[in-house]
């Protein structure tokens, strides 16, 4: 059975990643598609923390973060944790509202705990509220080359396309005419090549599939040489004093800072005024950071939507007759780390699913 996976970010790569591992290589080719890779993908820019939004969690969705943390636990104990980027960090998340109810996901990271009086006076005076807690670090920029060198290593084809993603329109093939474009030309490969399309396209499942509920949260992030910076803090809501979001997260050779949520912004150039919001936000809790050496200074558009889209589909070519599986996993906002591996594993067990069926096909 032929699938390709579409899409080479954290979502793409882990959802590949996890259909060989436990669909294995037998009956299966499979090929990741993308017009970036590492180190050109959205999840190249993010810091990398395992963080979530919201305290309320579905069944479903606490299921995903279970499999995402267990995946991630098993990996924390192997030899290659430091190459991948891999890492317990321990910090505060603080908010300007008080809130007497504990999230769902508080038992999955360790040593949960409200902000201590001391802390809320002397380290984030103005703050109402918030929780410390000891969770996961996983840098895309390490992990993503490292997910790509061991899925051709257990025989998967990596291939770069030469047009942006978000161009492959797989909605139209329906209504194809003699005039047909190298794009439409394209999808129509893509569908009488494969059996099965993993879409995990981020926001370019706006354009791919036309689905408007995905929408752009432009962030911006600055790299900068900060080794005394041991702990990530994050700071929400509207502080009298902190302009922005302003967050600190210490990395495995470099802290990066930020706090830009642009919700609607498409434009991926450097903006000099979120650089300097984020330094006059991050200064004003740390000055140690007034004078400190930056790196660099990257965009990325997170694919916000209101909840993330997993679930399978079938289309039907009318001009070949060819029926393709399509499985949607996009959607994951900025937080792609927390998510992506268990619903991955989700993925994984459609793929599984359908290969067993053309297996039984097979035989009868």
């Amino acid at each position: 059975m032929k699938v390709v996976v579409l899409g080479a970010g954290i979502v793409g790569m882990t959802s590949a990643l996890r259909i060989v591992e436990d669909c294995g290589t037998a009956g299966l080719d499979m090929t990741v598609m993308a017009d970036k890779f590492s180190p050109n993908t959205t999840s190249d820019v993010a810091a990398g923390v395992w963080s979530l939004p919201r305290s309320k969690m579905t069944k479903r969705e606490m299921q995903w973060l279970r499999w995402s943390h267990e995946y991630l636990t098993a990996l924390l104990k192997t030899p290659y944790a430091p190459e991948i980027g891999l890492f317990l960090q321990s910090g505060w998340t603080m908010w300007m509202h008080v809130d007497e109810q504990d999230p769902d996901w508080k038992d999955l990271v360790q040593g949960y705990r409200h902000p201590t009086k001391w802390e809320l006076t002397n380290l984030f005076p103005g703050y109402k509220d918030g929780f410390f807690c000891t969770t996961f670090m996983l840098e895309s920029r390490l992990f993503l080359p490292w997910a790509e060198n061991r899925l051709w290593t257990l025989v998967c084809q990596i291939q770069s396309l030469t047009m942006p993603i978000g161009l492959f329109v797989l909605l139209p093939l329906m209504t194809i005419s003699n005039s047909v474009n190298s794009v439409l030309l394209f999808s129509l490969k893509l569908y009488l090549d494969h059996d099965i399309i993993v879409n995990c396209t981020g926001i370019g499942a706006r354009d791919l599939v036309g689905d408007t509920k995905v929408v752009p949260s432009r962030g911006q992030i600055i790299t900068v040489k900060a080794p005394w910076i041991k702990h990530r803090i994050e700071l929400t809501g509207i502080h009298p004093s902190i302009p922005g979001c302003p967050y600190v997260i210490s990395g495995h050779s470099h802290t990066r800072i930020g706090g830009i949520r642009q919700h609607g912004r498409w434009d991926l150039s450097v903006d000099p005024r979120d650089t300097e919001k984020i330094l006059d936000g991050i200064t004003t809790v740390f000055p140690s950071l007034k004078n400190v050496e930056i790196l660099n200074v990257k965009t990325g558009l997170r694919p916000m939507r209101e909840e993330i889209r997993l679930e399978r589909e079938e289309k039907r070519d009318n001009l070949s007759g060819k029926t393709v599986q399509i499985i949607h996993n996009y959607g994951h906002g900025g937080n792609g780390i927390a998510w992506s591996f268990g619903c991955a594993k989700e993925v994984a067990i459609m793929v599984k699913q359908l290969l067993q069926k053309q297996s039984t096909k097979s035989r009868l």
